[in-house]
């Protein structure tokens, strides 16, 4: 019989620090999974140290040449036989409980296709977490602006993926979870957190977000997503304009007037269309107001 979760990892090169990751998620109180693995044909002994767990539930896979995660994550999701995917990054943990309010909270909300969770952040360098919202209204909208779901934390609705033909897009080799979330919006899914730290999200500088290379392909994948999310209720000219504003938005220096003026635009255009919920947008501008200060 299939398992209800199937989890997925990909790894490369994390010899020292996947196990403590591998045993989060086998000591979960949770226990009808299968933990599917692929091991981006690791330099280090990172295969031989995941196959010394004996444990029923992991299925370990290895390519022969490196593939990238987007890659794995593409076939990790057609190998896997449960309803819902849970996702992990190979150098995140999860709290014991996390897949037990996870499932829970995604039985309770068949409506809610993608659920992250909110995190601590560890590590060399650490900072403030990005994931503020729970609300799908609220996240929604926030998808115009940046990706507010950590990948690391998600559970999403697989049935629901492959009926509305939702994978990881190949063609996305950064930024592949926010382009994965903006899928499921367009097929009428909505987005969730659960506003506990269900993750202690590791921060380091061989993190594929922290390595020069390959940031410059998320930032282009990024503005491209964001782009097609705001052409959802807005005119050409105005994405163009609302995009140029917010370029730097939020993780670089940004001015905050540039902001204002970019909400002015999305919120009369909405006023039109009746795309959001104004007092969302409201909410969201009034938050970002206060982070500046």
């Amino acid at each position: 019989m299939a398992p209800l979760i199937s989890v997925v990892m990909s790894t490369y090169n994390r010899e020292s620090i996947v196990s403590e990751t591998i045993e989060s998620i086998l000591n979960q109180t949770y226990r009808d999974f299968e933990y599917i693995i692929i091991d981006d044909c690791s330099l280090d002994n990172t295969y031989s140290v995941i196959k010394n767990f004996n444990d029923h539930r992991i299925k370990l896979y290895r390519n022969n040449v490196n593939r990238g995660c987007t890659f794995n994550y593409h076939i990790a999701h057609n190998l896997a036989k449960g309803k819902y995917i849970i996702h992990t990054d190979d150098d995140d943990i999860s709290s014991s409980y996390r897949f037990d309010i996870q499932l829970n909270y995604m039985k309770e909300h068949p409506d809610i296709k993608v659920l992250g969770t909110f995190m601590d952040t560890f590590g060399e360098t650490a900072s403030d977490s990005w994931v503020k919202y729970c609300d799908d209204k609220i996240l929604d909208f926030v998808m115009n602006l940046y990706n507010p779901m950590c990948h690391s934390s998600i559970m999403y609705d697989k049935t629901f993926a492959d009926e509305n033909n939702i994978n990881y897009n190949l063609n996305y080799l950064a930024s592949q979870d926010y382009e994965l979330y903006k899928q499921v919006l367009f097929k009428g899914g909505k987005l969730a957190n659960v506003g506990e730290k269900l993750i202690k999200y590791r921060m380091h500088k061989k993190r594929i977000t922290d390595i020069t290379e390959t940031q410059k392909i998320q930032k282009n994948n990024a503005f491209k997503i964001k782009r097609q999310l705001l052409s959802r209720f807005l005119q050409e000219e105005e994405v163009n304009k609302v995009t140029e504003l917010l370029i730097n938005f939020p993780y670089n220096d940004y001015k905050i007037s540039d902001v204002e003026e970019a909400f002015k635009i999305m919120k009369s255009r909405n006023e039109e269309v009746k795309k959001f919920d104004s007092n969302v947008i409201d909410l969201v501008f009034n938050d970002i107001k206060n982070q500046y200060k």
